[in-house]
């Protein structure tokens, strides 16, 4: 029983500590009044008294208390006294009991901070802090000015429930009636001036964020001394009050101008300039043959008003379906047997009149002088041509009057123009932060405003190309057939379109779709092989694959024609019929090859050659090292050099 009863006070001694340490930990204060009195105003030595009283009801533990006095618009501050219940502190900054630390912060601000006598628990104390203040009068010709805050804004959001604010002034130094001013700021505040004595008083209190200060005018003191700060703080706050307000108005408006003035200039611009002309309805769904002898490349280049490496590919392509070129595919074993294809540009011997000048310019380049060159030979090389070439294609279709201008030209005018706002924005974002202080902050609206202009340019930038009534009849045209091209099988049987697969490959590489279009003809036995393309792994008429600079023959035969059918062990004869059969059987392999070419020729187009890491060789030194491997790091000496 005993052991039962000492259980039960031990728990309740456990809820109560933990209860009385939570009581403690929540901490809070009302400020049931805070009054402030001002005296000993010395006009002439530009020095009064501050005195402080606090009456304050504690809710928990407290140790001390923290006063902070803001330096910018006095010269100094000296004597402080503190006291607690009316017992004075003594002036320490050692932290005991019973002491005061008056510092001067890193910061420039004054600080006293006091320890409580006893730690204050649950209690109403009345605290006084008091001190002198030197170089705060405000000294004009019209009527020296004391501004005091008297109750900060920062009073950690605990309320003050009554505050009032006296200041004596010495005799003959009266506010004036009708002459000079006397204003509370802050918390809502009531005045009355009996001679030399000014009340200030809160009938409302001061909420837990709003401050209390009181300014008073009052005769001028010939022999006062304006204080050193007051100068630029009064030019300042002529600015503040007189010009600020100018640029807060000024700097916005002007940026809006910009901002919403430069977008709609450019939405303007793109109405009116940057879209193409309209059609209607003179062009039907779809057409199932080209509109125009025009080159694919030029086609691709129309539709989407970019020549792109797809499209002078579709040109290489073209030019070997007119008979300019041979392409020859041939299978080498690698490693482990992994089969590489490896493709071959081959000339013909047609002469090239009536190409026109990009059509050219291709054929220099992917041939260099040769009438014969791997694909893997253009790369790390051919990319340095690839601007040549766009700029001849760009200026082609503007030749073909289906442009005013080139497509790239427009997008590098309008990207260059953006770009030079975005630069100029940040500049001047930058200038505009050091400005500020100067100025006002509204002046960000300026860079601000200039990048929202140079976005917008930039994202109507590659919109900008138009094509002219021609170029937008032909591009509708062309629009049309890539509609046949793309829905084959709703138009036209498997059989026409593959009667006309060499003439269709350069146009579906234009298109873009040359892998889905190629793929239509995988497993199909109506298509065969254009004449174009020589797959020599095939065997038959191609093995001995195709002789440069010889006619190109369109018969299967490849050549002058056989006196009689060829043998074949075991298999009979090798008749027409038989080889239409295996060529038939292998346009998987023939539609995998053309993909294979395309997507490495894309890449091939591009690619640059790597930065080397070598420190360089000599041109006349042998295959390889005799020993000691073939790699850095094993040579002789070294170590380090530094200096200390």
């Amino acid at each position: 029983m005993i052991r039962r009863v000492l259980r039960r006070l031990g728990i309740l001694l456990v809820v109560l500590t933990v209860t009385s340490f939570a009581r403690a930990q929540e901490r809070s204060l009302v400020w049931e009044r805070w009054d402030v009195n001002i005296t000993d105003v010395d006009t002439a030595q530009n020095r009064f008294t501050v005195r402080e009283l606090y009456d304050v009801r504690f809710m928990g533990a407290f140790r001390f208390g923290s006063a902070v006095i803001p330096a910018e618009r006095l010269e100094s501050i000296t004597n402080p006294v503190v006291s607690v219940n009316g017992q004075g502190l003594s002036g320490s900054c050692s932290e005991r009991p019973g002491t005061f630390c008056f510092d001067r912060t890193n910061s420039g601000e004054y600080s006293i901070i006091y320890y409580f006598p006893d730690v204050v628990v649950d209690e109403r104390v009345r605290i006084e802090i008091s001190y002198a203040v030197h170089g705060a009068l405000r000294v004009y010709d019209g009527g020296d000015q004391l501004w005091w805050d008297a109750i900060p804004e920062d009073h950690f959001g605990f309320p003050i429930l009554q505050s009032s604010v006296i200041v004596t002034l010495p005799a003959g130094f009266a506010p004036r009636e009708g002459i000079d001013p006397v204003e509370t700021y802050g918390a809502r505040g009531t005045i009355s001036v009996n001679g030399s004595m000014v009340t200030a008083t809160a009938p409302d209190g001061v909420g837990g964020e709003e401050g209390f200060s009181v300014r008073i005018q009052y005769p001028h003191d010939p022999r006062a001394t304006a204080p050193g700060w007051q100068s630029a703080f009064d030019e300042r706050r002529a600015f503040e009050e007189n010009v600020q307000p100018l640029y807060d108005l000024g700097f916005p408006l002007v940026g809006l101008i910009i901002a919403l003035g430069g977008s709609i200039w450019v939405a303007a611009r793109f109405s009116t300039r940057g879209r193409d002309p309209t059609v209607g309805s003179v062009v039907p769904e779809y057409l199932s043959d080209p509109p125009s002898e025009m080159s694919p490349g030029l086609v691709g280049s129309l539709l989407d008003e970019r020549v792109d490496v797809r499209d002078i590919i579709a040109v290489i392509m073209d030019l070997a379906r007119r008979g300019y070129l041979v392409i020859e595919e041939v299978h080498e074993s690698g490693f482990l047997g992994i089969v590489n294809a490896k493709f071959v540009f081959k000339r013909t011997d047609k002469a090239l009149d009536g190409l026109l000048a990009f059509e050219q310019l291709v054929l220099q380049r992917v041939f260099a002088g040769k009438d014969e060159r791997s694909l893997e030979s253009l790369r790390n090389r051919f990319y340095v041509s690839v601007p040549e070439i766009q700029k001849a294609m760009y200026a082609a279709i503007v030749d073909e009057g289906l442009f005013e201008q080139s497509p790239a030209s427009v997008r590098t005018g309008w990207a260059g123009a953006g770009t030079t706002l975005l630069v100029l924005a940040f500049g001047t974002f930058f200038v505009g932060t050091g400005l500020i202080e100067s100025t006002s902050p509204a002046i960000l609206c300026l860079p601000i405003s200039l990048g929202i202009f140079g976005l917008v340019m930039l994202a109507f930038g590659s919109h900008m190309p138009a094509k002219t009534a021609k170029g937008a009849l032909e591009a509708a045209k062309w629009r049309a057939f890539r509609t046949y091209m793309g829905n084959l099988e709703d138009y036209a049987s498997m059989q026409e379109a593959a009667d006309r697969l060499a003439l269709f490959v350069p146009y579906a590489i234009a298109f873009g779709m040359n892998r889905e279009w190629l793929g239509r003809f995988r497993d199909t036995p109506v298509a065969s092989i254009p004449p174009w393309y020589f797959p020599t792994y095939l065997g038959g008429p191609y093995r001995r694959g195709y002789v440069p600079g010889s006619p190109l023959q369109t018969d299967t035969n490849m050549g002058r024609g056989l006196p009689g059918d060829l043998a074949r062990a075991g298999d009979g004869d090798l008749s027409m019929d038989s080889m239409s059969r295996g060529l038939a059987a292998s346009m998987n392999s023939m539609a995998s090859g053309l993909e294979s070419m395309i997507n490495s020729a894309a890449r091939v187009m591009t690619s640059q050659p790597q930065a080397s890491n070598s420190s360089g060789r000599w041109s006349s030194g042998g295959g390889s090292f005799s020993g000691g491997g073939s790699r850095s790091g094993g040579g002789s000496g070294g170590g380090s050099r530094g200096f200390g």
